[in-house]
C-alpha cells in the first residue's frame, strides 16, 4: 500500500508523457484523487496505529545492500496527518487551475509524490533522496509558470534549498558510519538508529546543526527566509498554496521525525536557540505583513509567522506543544493554500494584487468574498474554527515549559489578526480606484466559477471540523511523539503510551555497544528516567 501510495503520481506523470495535452488536467486530477483515497483507506483501516515500534505499518527491504541502504517506507499517526494533507492539497491544487501545458501536470506529480516520500521515508538516505527530488519540480513549477520575476524568485529558491542539503548530506553519510562502527554494520533505518545509536555529544552537536540549517531553511524560518517573499509572490497560486501547505512542513517533520529522536542532547542544547528564532520569526513575520501593499505577500508573511509558532512549540520540548505543533502544521496547510488559492482567483478576475488598488469585492463578488472571509477567519484563529484550536493548544504546550516564550507569542497572534482584518477589508470593503482604459480590458466579474466552489468547500468544510473537534489529530500523534519527548528529555509522558521496551535493530541482541542507551532506563514513581 505504501508502495501504491508512493509510485501513483509517479505513474501518472509517465502517464501524462503519451496523453493529449488537452486531457492533462482531468488525468493528472484523477491520480491525485486516487492518491488520496489511498491514504483514506489507510487511515479508517488503522494502519498507521497498533504496530510494535515507532511505525504501525513498516515496509523495510534491501535496497543497497553494501551501503546499507534499505528501501524503507513507514506509517504511523505523524505521518499520516501530513500524507493526507499533502493528497488532499495536491488535488485541489492540479484542479484549481486549467493550464495548457502537460508538464505543468507533470511538474505537480512528481512534486506531490517527493513530498510523500519525503513524510514516508523510514530510512535516512532515501529521505534524502526524496528531500533533493523537491526541489527540482519545484523549481521547474516557479521558472516555468510564475510572474515576472519567476527566474530570480526560482534560482534564489534554488540556491538556497541546495546549498544546505550538502550539509545534511554529510550529516547522514557520518550517521551511517558511526552505526557501523557502534553497530558492526551500516545502516540508514531509523528503526535501527533511534534509541540504539548513541552518538558523543560533541558529534551531535554539529550533526544538529547541520540538519538543522537544511530544515530551517525548507520551514522557512528566520533568518533563512529571504527566497520566501519572491517565491511565494511569482510563483502561480497553486504552487505557492504547495510550498506554503506542504512543502514548508517537511523541515518542521523531519525535526520532530530526525533531528530531536537521534541527537537528544543537542536538541536540548539547541531549543533555546531554535526557540529565540522562532520567536524573532513570528514578530518579524506579523510586522512585515502588516504593512505589505501585495496581498499575496501579506499570506506569505503570515506563514513565516504561523510557522514560527509552530517552530516555538517543537522547541518547548513538551508533548502538548509537539501535539499543537502537528495540529497546527495541518490546519496552517489548510488555511494557508485556501488564502493563496483565492487571493489568486481575487487577483485574476480583479487585474493587480495591489490592496490599495483593491476594493469592493464583496458587492460584485459575494460567494468569492464569503469563502475569502471564513479563511481569513480561520487564520486569525476566530473561535470555532480550526487556527483557534491549533493556537492554543500551541500555546498550551509553550507555556508549560517557557512562560515567557507563550506570553510573546500572543502578541503575534493579536497582530495576527490587525494584518488579516486589513487584508480582507482592503479587498473586500476598499474603494476602488477608477480603472484605466487597459485595466477595464483585462478585468472581468470578480466572482469564482463553479469548479473552484467545488474545490474550496472541502478545506472549507475541514477549518470547521476541527475547529469544533480537533482531537483526532493530537489522538494520532501522541504516540510517536511522546516517545520522541521520551528520547529527548528522558522522561515518558504519562499520556503518551510510550511502550516499555524499544524494539532492537533487525536480529541483534543486547551488546555493550547498547549500555546506557534506552535499556538502562529504570522506573521511578511511573516515569522513567534516561541513565544517558
Amino acid at each position: 500500500m505504501l508502495d501504491l501510495l508512493l509510485f501513483l503520481p509517479v505513474a501518472g506523470a509517465l502517464l501524462l508523457l503519451f496523453l493529449p495535452a488537452k486531457a492533462a488536467r482531468g488525468t493528472a486530477f484523477g491520480v491525485a484523487a486516487a492518491a488520496l483515497l489511498v491514504t483514506l483507506y489507510l487511515a479508517l483501516a488503522g494502519s498507521a496505529f497498533g504496530g510494535s515500534g515507532t511505525y504501525g505499518l513498516l515496509q523495510s527491504i534491501p535496497w543497497v545492500p553494501a551501503w546499507g541502504v534499505r528501501w524503507a517506507l513507514g506509517l504511523d499517526g505523524l505521518t499520516l496527518v501530513l500524507v493526507i494533507l499533502t493528497a488532499l492539497l495536491t488535488s485541489v491544487a492540479i484542479a484549481w487551475t486549467p493550464v495548457q501545458d502537460r508538464a505543468y501536470y507533470v511538474l505537480f506529480l512528481l512534486l506531490e509524490a517527493a513530498a510523500l516520500g519525503t513524510f514516508l521515508a523510514a530510512d535516512l538516505f532515501v529521505f534524502y533522496i526524496f528531500w533533493e527530488a523537491m526541489i527540482i519540480p519545484a523549481y521547474l513549477l516557479i521558472a516555468g509558470y510564475g510572474g515576472p520575476r519567476r527566474m530570480r524568485a526560482a534560482i534564489k529558491f534554488l540556491i538556497y534549498s541546495l546549498a544546505p542539503s550538502l550539509l545534511m548530506l554529510v550529516a547522514v553519510v557520518v550517521i551511517g558510519y558511526e552505526a557501523y562502527l557502534q553497530l558492526g554494520y551500516w545502516t540508514f533505518s531509523l528503526q535501527d538508529l533511534v534509541g540504539h545509536l548513541i552518538l558523543p555529544q560533541g558529534m551531535q552537536m554539529w550533526l544538529f546543526a547541520a540538519l538543522a540549517l537544511a530544515f530551517l531553511v525548507k520551514i522557512p524560518a528566520f533568518p533563512f527566509h529571504s527566497w520566501l517573499p519572491e517565491a511565494y509572490a511569482e510563483a502561480p497560486a497553486p504552487v505557492s498554496a504547495m510550498l506554503s501547505g506542504v512543502l514548508s512542513k517537511t523541515g518542521l517533520y523531519a525535526f520532530l521525525r530526525i533531528a530531536l529522536p537521534l541527537m537528544p542532547y543537542a536538541a536540548q542544547r539547541f531549543a533555546p536557540v531554535l526557540g529565540v528564532l522562532a520567536l524573532i520569526g513570528l514578530l518579524y513575520g506579523a510586522f512585515l505583513a502588516l504593512v505589505q501593499r501585495d496581498g499575496k505577500l501579506v499570506i506569505g508573511y503570515s506563514s513565516l509567522s504561523h510557522l514560527s509558532l509552530v517552530l516555538l512549540g517543537i522547541a518547548a520540548l513538551s508533548l502538548t506543544g509537539m501535539q499543537g505543533a502537528v495540529l497546527q502544521m495541518f490546519n496552517h496547510g489548510i488555511y494557508a493554500a485556501a488564502l493563496f488559492l483565492l487571493f489568486g482567483v481575487v487577483e485574476e478576475r480583479m487585474g493587480t494584487r495591489d490592496l490599495e488598488a483593491l476594493g469592493g469585492l464583496e458587492a460584485r463578488g459575494p460567494i468569492l468574498a464569503g469563502l475569502f472571509l471564513v479563511a481569513i477567519l480561520t487564520a486569525l484563529g476566530l473561535p470555532g474554527l480550526q487556527g483557534f484550536s491549533g493556537e492554543l493548544t500551541l500555546l498550551s504546550g509553550i507555556f508549560l515549559t517557557h512562560a515567557a516564550w507563550a506570553w510573546i507569542a500572543v502578541v503575534s497572534v493579536v497582530l495576527s489578526a490587525a494584518y488579516f482584518i486589513r487584508l480582507f477589508q482592503k479587498v473586500a470593503h476598499g474603494r476602488r480606484p477608477a480603472p484605466d482604459a487597459e485595466a477595464k480590458a483585462v478585468q472581468r466579474r470578480p466572482e469564482i466559477g463553479p469548479v473552484q466552489i467545488g474545490l474550496i468547500v472541502p478545506l472549507i468544510a475541514l477549518m470547521f471540523f476541527f475547529g469544533f473537534d480537533p482531537s483526532p489529530i493530537p489522538r494520532a500523534v501522541t504516540q510517536p511523539l511522546g516517545q520522541v519527548v521520551q528520547w529527548v528529555t528522558g522522561v515518558a509522558p504519562a499520556s503518551s503510551a510510550v511502550p516499555a521496551a524499544v524494539r532492537r535493530p533487525h536480529g541483534m541482541s543486547p551488546g555493550p555497544q547498547q549500555r546506557g542507551g534506552p535499556e538502562a532506563r529504570t522506573a521511578s514513581s511511573g516515569q522513567e528516567v534516561a541513565a544517558r
